[in-house]
């Protein structure tokens, strides 16, 4: 799944059949087998012979995917976030991180949903700030996505208690703002709902994304009714957000008329904000937590690769998943020789990672 393979394409490149493969994942594969699938899947040796994944399951997934996004794509997604979240549990058990703060407001509107949160995250009417460390600061689980799932652009899960939140990253650094509050919205509104994600629960997570990106009592507070392309520009600046958006959402709170929409909508797609951002944010927002993990000694040295190691996982994965937070030499990939360095936390209090606003 990781690597959008088909048991049939993975028959292929094994020159086995099918039935085979199948054998391999239901009763396990014999040793001998364990080079050849450590090559054609890109994964370390060690990999297949260590204690099985997370099991993480498509209908407990809200995907924020287009509909040219192929089930391999969706399947690779979800791959990786079993990793994540194996990944999520090396660094709880190296690092106290912050208590979960994720409240279910799964019976309110989502407009409604999205000012209450405010309210209990104490951020009143101003713009948000750093939006994945905003969510990292109140326990949700924040990682990349690799490559080959970037199509689906982002995703969130409940865990059994530990929301996680993936981001693809690939489109503008305000529409990845909107995903994350799009993905907040699913993990408030939709925790208990069983069910693969409806277009009502995605209409539901965009309004509420909407809300609290840009709240309704803001735009009467820093914008005048019908406002110019200038005024948009310079609050769009202000929040962080897209022109486009932040246009939606003015004349959805009553505050432009229909003309002045429609004008203002043909001006921003002639200036190129239909497709892109020009002059927007000059990079995306970066994480506080795994910084933090890789600047610390308290155990050793902590990088992708010790990570990786000791995990048994690709170290491109670990290197997506922790939103590029580390530095790397291109090229660097191969997980380091020799027998794997698993040293225990040391008895001494976990350090604590403290996120500030």
């Amino acid at each position: 799944m990781r690597r959008g393979l088909t048991k049939v394409e993975l028959a292929n490149i094994l020159d086995v059949t099918e039935r085979t493969i199948h054998k391999y994942e239901t009763r396990g594969a014999p040793r001998a087998t364990t080079e050849p699938l450590a090559s054609a899947l890109e994964f370390p040796s060690d990999y297949f012979s260590r204690s099985r994944a997370p099991s993480v399951e498509s209908h407990g997934v809200n995907f924020r995917a287009g509909r040219s996004t192929t089930r391999s794509e969706r399947d690779a997604a979800i791959a990786a976030g079993a990793s994540g979240m194996e990944v999520n549990d090396w660094i709880s058990g190296h690092f106290v991180l912050p208590k979960i703060d994720v409240p279910q407001l799964g019976e309110e509107t989502p407009q409604l949903a999205a000012i209450m949160l405010r309210e209990a995250w104490g951020l009143g009417t101003k713009p948000l700030p750093n939006s994945i460390q905003l969510c990292e600061s109140h326990g949700i689980r924040v990682f990349g996505l690799p490559p080959l799932a970037e199509s689906v652009d982002a995703y969130s899960l409940w865990h059994g208690d530990v929301p996680y939140m993936f981001l693809a990253r690939r489109k503008t650094p305000e529409r990845t703002r909107f995903d994350v509050a799009h993905e907040l919205g699913h993990l408030v509104l939709h925790k208990h709902r069983e069910v693969e994600t409806t277009s009502q629960q995605e209409d539901e997570a965009n309004r509420f994304a909407s809300e609290f990106l840009i709240p309704r009592d803001s735009i009467a507070e820093y914008l005048p009714r019908n406002p110019t392309i200038d005024d948009i520009f310079k609050i769009k600046n202000a929040f962080k957000v897209s022109a486009m958006a932040l246009t939606y959402a003015v004349h959805k709170a009553g505050r432009m008329t229909d003309w002045i929409y429609r004008t203002t909508c043909n001006k921003l797609g002639q200036l190129g904000y239909r497709t892109g951002e020009p002059n927007g944010m000059d990079h995306f927002e970066q994480s506080k937590v795994f910084p933090q993990v890789f600047a610390s000694e308290k155990h050793g040295q902590v990088d992708v690769d010790r990570i990786a190691s000791e995990l048994s996982l690709p170290a491109d994965d670990v290197h997506a998943l922790t939103l590029g937070s580390q530095l790397r030499v291109v090229g660097a990939t191969a997980p380091k020789e020799g027998p794997q360095v698993n040293p225990q936390p040391d008895p001494s209090p976990r350090r604590h990672l403290h996120l500030v606003r």
